[in-house]
């Protein structure tokens, strides 16, 4: 039977990563959050305002005022969330290229930070939908292998800055 070493690795001569190296994405990608948030708030609640008020104006009984408080808290309490989130996250969004990886960070409440070794990407993907082309920016898409999707995605990045992070990698898988 081969005893196979598992050794202990000291982490303490290892790289960290300098948060106030990253790059902030672009402020029209704030613009597209907060159309997004601003649409779907509006569109949230008159959804459950419009059939309350029509069965309060219309029909045969009488809304509870608990119910009205019920839905509108919710409602409230989900949309104000989701709007801190934003407010308080949006500066903490940035992207890195160092010499090894590509590093995205995003989120106040759950801070999310994903770093893709250059050796484990596959291909990349370049998306810019209607609002992107609107606003004048797209998202990188890195994918890795035995994902089954994206394993990195920086929204908020200008044409340029995408097409250029995706010429490095591809020059570099080529040498």
């Amino acid at each position: 039977m081969t005893h196979v070493k598992n050794e202990l690795v000291d982490l303490a001569g290892w790289p960290e990563l300098d948060e106030t190296q990253l790059v902030t994405v672009l402020p029209s990608y704030a613009k597209a959050r907060a159309l997004i948030w601003s649409s779907v708030t509006l569109t949230s609640g008159l959804a459950f305002a419009v059939p309350l008020a029509a069965i309060e104006m219309w029909g045969d009984t009488h809304v509870p005022g608990a119910l009205w408080l019920i839905v509108g808290g919710l409602w409230l309490v989900s949309t104000g969330w989701w709007a801190l989130e934003e407010w308080r996250g949006w500066p903490l969004r940035g992207y890195l290229v160092r010499d090894r990886d590509v590093v995205y960070r995003r989120g106040w409440w759950s801070r999310t930070t994903t770093a893709v070794p250059f050796a484990r990407i596959q291909h990349s993907e370049i998306q810019q939908g209607p609002l992107g082309r609107w606003l004048g920016y797209c998202t990188l898409k890195l994918y890795t292998a035995g994902a089954s999707g994206a394993n990195l995605e920086i929204p908020g990045l200008s044409m340029a800055t995408a097409k250029n992070i995706r010429q490095m990698l591809e020059d570099l898988n080529h040498d």
